[in-house]
């Protein structure tokens, strides 16, 4: 199936809640270490995932973002996005069983409505390995390339750009 098949299950989006930092930090550490390791080494997943493990560093992230949620029929969390206003994607995850089932692309879709209406006249996103294709396959063009450090490890960035 492909990230723009419908998704096997019927999920819609919701914006995020102070409530959902837990879960959307679980989320983001297990996209990262379990779907990571294709493109990065365990170390660099490590370096990266730990990045949500200080509960109110991460709290302030989302606060800072306007992040929208995925849930399933059951209420479960299967993705998270966030943009930082007025057009720059900070954040998108899916846990790895819900992979190219369209949920990235639903969120996706929210977060470039948001920045459309908040005047955005183009959206940018630091893209990792794994996520440029997608952010490509969306219309996003690539703009450079470069190295991120997380915990002392660096790790190959994109800067993509549409509109």
């Amino acid at each position: 199936m492909t990230d723009t098949d419908e998704p096997l299950h019927e999920v819609s989006t919701r914006d995020y809640q102070p409530a959902d930092a837990p879960a959307l930090a679980a989320v983001y550490r297990t996209a990262i270490l379990e779907t990571g390791r294709s493109a990065y080494s365990a170390e660099q997943c490590a370096a990266w995932a730990a990045t949500a493990d200080d509960a109110s560093a991460w709290a302030a992230r989302l606060q800072d973002n306007w992040v929208r949620v995925a849930v399933d029929e059951e209420g479960e969390i299967v993705g998270f996005g966030g943009i930082l206003m007025p057009g720059q994607i900070d954040l998108l995850f899916t846990v790895p069983d819900a992979n190219r089932q369209g949920i990235g692309s639903l969120i996706l879709e929210d977060l470039l409505e948001l920045a459309t209406a908040m005047g955005a006249k183009k959206v940018t996103a630091i893209a990792s390995e794994l996520s440029k294709p997608f952010f490509e396959k969306h219309g996003f063009k690539l703009v450079e390339s470069g190295e991120h450090e997380r915990c002392g490890q660096s790790l190959t960035c994109h800067k993509l750009v549409k509109g």
